[in-house]
């Protein structure tokens, strides 16, 4: 019932959708558990049995994924922490896709990346941090950013060894091992305290978690000081090497197993600066950090923190940066004096911050960033603005630091009235109990006077946070607890987690309003340590992907989508119907609601203008998709090709198969990357792939059904990939990258000559010099055509092939008819059969007819790409 393998796309909040929930919600929940086996082969054993098909060798770190059943991922291959594998997309039309993740073998991806939309990657990839990929990429490539730039095959890259030794895995057992007793140990030590008689159980309980936190943080920096030690810079450690795993996996292990002990001290606590000079950090003075963790990840003798550094939420300090042999290198970090960290940025080994220096949020700093004394610093890589950040003048701070022994005390008291909540009412009376206090005390949270109290308000939400809206996420329950907070949500809104809303008070949600993971909307600002708040107002229909950030003052008009890696600066407006992308936020081209193009005749457009729906112009791929899934029959949807003496009607697409035969006659696919524009079901796909044995094929199709029952079917051939793609806006695919496109009766929006020059465009910019782009269908008599006339006259192809097939096609026609009518009779429904029997070419139908009678031709064309054209750059 609730299997994988039975989740499909649907409508939200769809039986189809919770079942994702549930499962996404198992394996959220068991995060904590995992992060112990991250980056051993036991991690790999685990999302086998979730379903992934990932290799034993292959290195996985990040855990931040929602459908693990999509995954395939090769040898050797390193995903790094906090890398999204995002495979969850929101469509336009309040439906939900999942897609799956394709990875090929010694990828290396990079810290914070995403991966969404539908990926296939091949091998030897390197993904730069805070980076997203979708579609298709070939092997040799380095994404940085929205960049893409080719390996050429002089430089060597990911050519090191990742295989861990046998010893090597048992290394990592007995340390994690060896890690559990620890914490068994810690909990008979505070199970003694706890056994103390003529206690009251709440405050027993509240004292030995107390006491279990702050034994457990100086446990954490007991073994990173004298078990992990220091780095030193400039060192350079492969993956399967001791170096790495002790120096690398073990700060990484340690951390991550005594993350909630951390969450003992508040943000910007006391002692913050004092831990990490003691584990060999520079910290100078009137340093005030968000978060520690963070911190202690990156090897803390490399650290120099000058005066009056400040960080907020979610920096990231990454502790090793890739090298192009996929080795990773530690080296200084240094911030200079009243340098800002803003939220979501990540500092990369070797970076070096000049004195009063901005980074703004979902930035990244690396050794290459040259930084002056008050440089305002934006994007991936990051790109220093035309303005500086201004002096900062004397004022109250209104980040106040916190003493330890305070925190100790809220700690303690919070802990108190929590289980004394769930102890005298229950868990399910005390659940609602404990939202209805956080409810109520969200608001004095921020205007109460006594710190004491605050921290003890803030623990409260903390632990309300762990304990129930970590259940709560991608469900109407969560928007409630907004609502009751003071958010102002309209109906059929998703939002992942809690903590994807700051300042819920100045929020403004319209309806059907959808989040990935990691997008925020935050009402406030730091501006030199000043606290600001203004609202946000989010329009109906509006689509944040993952790590999108809406700042203060945004007003988001309505129908927005912005995509990974989109900051939309404070106080914008964005327009209604608009899409968005980058850092800051640019306007995107907007690519249209596709349907399958029908075939180009005078007549089809006027029939299509007879047609009160505009999604029957896809009806005949999208009910064969959709409703038929036995591949046995009516596998290709071309009209295909018959000698003249042929007479076969067996289902089985020898026609069909002939027609690609035909229109790949003189061109030969062997070791060629081959795209195929508007592919149907992929029966042609696999069987070109078969038969040829091309380098990679890729399909794509407007259609989500059709692609899904594509990677349904075919998922199992090798070199054979698929995805969601319009050839007429724009193609994710590299420039140069393809040496074939074949377009079998595709009959893209031929009619329309801005839309023929998009398409020709994108064609042109990933075909390879002297490529071949390969066109098979209806036009006129003479041969010409819209599409083809276009090609030859802006000198961008030329034609080395023309020939006119109408006769066999017709005669293939006639062999197919019995099959191809019963078919549409027996599954599609009567009122869409005369449409479906017209784009079958039926004998007796329009489009039959006119070639017959002589109205219409139909050709195949081989351009090939001249030498002299110069490659679009997007």
């Amino acid at each position: 019932l609730l299997s994988p393998q039975n989740v499909k796309d649907d409508n939200l909040f769809s039986w189809n959708y919770y079942r994702w929930w549930f499962l996404n919600g198992l394996w959220d929940n068991n995060t904590f558990w995992l992060q112990h086996i991250l980056g051993t082969p036991l991690c790999n054993c685990y999302l086998r049995l979730c379903g992934a098909r990932i290799s034993l060798d292959a290195h996985v770190y990040t855990m931040i994924i929602d459908a693990p059943w999509l995954l395939d991922i090769g040898d050797g291959t390193w995903i790094a922490d906090q890398t999204i594998l995002n495979s969850l997309y929101f469509n336009d039309n309040n439906t939900f896709a999942l897609h799956s993740v394709r990875i090929g073998c010694r990828c290396s991806i990079s810290t914070r990346s995403i991966l969404f939309g539908g990926v296939h990657m091949q091998d030897n990839i390197i993904v730069q941090p805070m980076s997203s990929v979708t579609g298709f990429i070939t092997s040799r490539t380095i994404i940085d950013g929205e960049e893409h730039k080719s390996v050429s095959s002089d430089i060597s890259i990911t050519h090191s060894n990742r295989l861990l030794s046998k010893w090597h895995k048992i290394y990592q057992v007995i340390t994690v091992i060896s890690l559990i007793c620890i914490h068994c140990t810690l909990l008979a030590i505070v199970y003694k305290v706890y056994s103390v008689e003529q206690i009251p159980l709440p405050i027993s309980i509240a004292f030995c978690w107390t006491l279990w936190s702050i034994t457990a943080c100086f446990v954490t920096l007991f073994l990173l000081k004298f078990v992990v030690g220091s780095c030193a810079a400039g060192e350079t450690y492969p993956i399967a090497s001791w170096s790495y795993l002790h120096k690398v996996w073990l700060r990484q292990l340690v951390v991550s197993s005594f993350h909630h002990a951390w969450l003992l001290p508040t943000g910007y606590d006391y002692l913050y600066p004092f831990i990490l000079r003691w584990l060999g950090a520079q910290v100078e003075d009137d340093v005030k950090l968000a978060n520690i963790d963070i911190f202690l990840s990156y090897p803390t003798n490399l650290l120099k923190l000058e005066t009056g550094v400040t960080t907020f939420g979610y920096v990231l300090v990454v502790p090793t940066e890739i090298t192009l042999s996929g080795d990773h290198r530690v080296d200084w970090i240094t911030l200079g004096s009243h340098t800002n960290l803003a939220n979501g940025c990540s500092i990369l080994p070797g970076s070096h911050l000049a004195s009063h220096t901005m980074v703004g949020n979902l930035t990244r700093i690396t050794r290459e960033t040259n930084s002056n004394s008050g440089d305002v610093f934006i994007g991936v890589p990051a790109r220093c603005m035309p303005f500086q950040m201004p002096i900062r003048e004397a004022m109250e701070d209104q980040i106040k630091i916190t003493q330890f022994w305070k925190t100790c005390v809220s700690h303690y008291i919070s802990k108190c009235l929590l289980i004394g909540i769930y102890w005298s009412c229950g868990l399910i009376s005390g659940s609602i109990i404990h939202t209805l206090i956080v409810c109520s005390l969200y608001q004095r949270h921020f205007y109460a006077d006594d710190e004491t109290i605050q921290q003890i308000i803030g623990k409260l939400e903390e632990d309300h946070r762990i304990f129930i809206c970590s259940f709560l996420g991608n469900t109407q329950w969560l928007i409630r607890y907004f609502r009751a907070c003071g958010a102002n949500i309209g109906n059929n809104v998703i939002i992942p987690d809690v903590s994807s809303l700051f300042d819920y008070h100045l929020v403004t949600i319209g309806d059907h309003v959808r989040l990935n993971i990691n997008a925020h909307i935050v009402c406030h600002t730091f501006e030199q340590r000043i606290l600001k708040l203004v609202p946000v107002t989010v329009g109906n229909s509006c689509i944040l992907m993952s790590n999108s950030i809406v700042m203060s003052g945004c007003k988001l008009m309505g129908n927005n989508r912005l995509y990974p890696f989109t900051l939309v600066m404070k106080n914008d407006l964005l327009q209604p119907n608009t899409l968005w992308k980058g850092l800051p936020a640019q306007s995107y081209v907007a690519k249209s609601i596709l349907s399958r193009s029908v075939l180009v005749c005078d007549d089809i457009v006027k029939y299509q203008q007879k047609s009160n729906s505009s999604n029957r112009l896809s009806l005949w791929y999208e009910k064969i998709s959709s409703i038929y899934t036995n591949v046995n029959e009516l596998q290709f949807m071309n009209w295909g090709y018959a000698d003249l003496d042929e007479h076969i009607d067996d289902n089985s697409g020898y026609y069909s198969k002939k027609l690609y035969q035909q229109v790949l006659a003189n061109i030969s696919l062997t070791d060629q990357n081959v795209l195929e524009v508007d592919c149907g079901r992929g029966a042609g796909a696999a069987w070109c792939t078969r038969t040829y044995a091309p380098h990679s094929y890729v399909g794509i199709d407007p259609s989500r059904d059709v692609i899904n029952l594509c990677e349904q079917t075919y998922s199992t051939i090798p070199r054979l990939s698929f995805m969601i793609a319009d050839p007429k806006p724009y193609l994710s695919l590299q420039n140069e990258s393809m040496d074939v496109v074949l377009s079998i009766e595709t009959t893209n929006i031929f009619d329309e000559i801005e839309a023929v020059k998009k398409f020709v465009n994108e064609i042109t910019r990933v075909l390879t010099p002297n490529g071949y782009f390969l066109w098979c269908g209806l036009c006129n008599l003479d041969g010409s055509g819209l599409l083809i006339d276009y090609l030859t006259t802006n000198n961008g192809f030329i034609i080395k092939e023309k020939v006119n097939i109408t006769r066999n096609v017709l005669h293939a026609l006639d062999s197919q008819s019995n099959s191809r009518a019963d078919f549409i009779d027996r599954y599609i429904q009567p009122t869409d059969q005369e449409y479906c029997r017209l784009l079958a070419g039926l004998p007796g139908t329009q489009l039959y007819d006119n070639m017959q009678q002589g109205r219409a031709e139909y050709w195949r064309v081989v351009f090939r790409k001249k030498t002299t054209k110069k490659t679009p750059i997007v």
